[in-house]
């Protein structure tokens, strides 16, 4: 049931991150500059009211702010979070489709000025905004340089 879910044209986004891994695997979509990020909800997500956690929630907005911003630079390597805030709008139901895309509001040469809402079933569920850390290239391991630079996707 899960794998109907996902929208076509989705793939799994390749993380290192065991934290994110214990809810994901996360999915990715590019679309021109803009990076598509969702899940779909599982019971596993849910709280004891049945609807999707709302650390979940916040979890997924932060990858999808965070994923969105080394999308923008062009540097597939963390971009660690500085601040974060968030909204609850409504539940997000289990069983349904998650997904979120951020947008950049301004971008210095260290940070991201990142927004994005959470949708599941045609609703808004989360409204955030963050500041996301531009990692410096020199202290990405070299031999891993080559492979985390350029746009998801490419």
């Amino acid at each position: 049931m899960t794998d109907a879910l996902i929208p076509e044209g989705f793939r799994v986004l390749d993380v290192t991150d065991d934290f994110v891994g214990l809810i994901g695997p996360l999915w990715f979509k590019v679309e021109e500059e803009r990076l598509r990020i969702g899940l779909p909800l599982e019971e596993r997500h849910g709280n004891p009211m049945g609807w999707a956690h709302g650390g979940l929630l916040v979890t997924v907005a932060d990858m999808v702010m965070g994923t969105g911003s080394g999308h923008a630079t062009g540097i597939r390597w963390p971009h660690p979070t500085v601040s974060l805030s968030t909204e609850f709008v409504r539940g997000a139901r289990l069983g349904q489709w998650l997904e979120g895309t951020a947008r950049i509001a301004r971008r210095t040469v260290n940070f991201c000025f990142v927004s994005c809402d959470l949708v599941c079933g045609g609703e808004i569920v989360l409204l955030a905004s963050g500041v996301f850390k531009v990692p410096d290239i020199e202290r990405i391991p070299e031999a891993l340089r080559a492979k985390v630079m350029g746009k998801w996707g490419a």
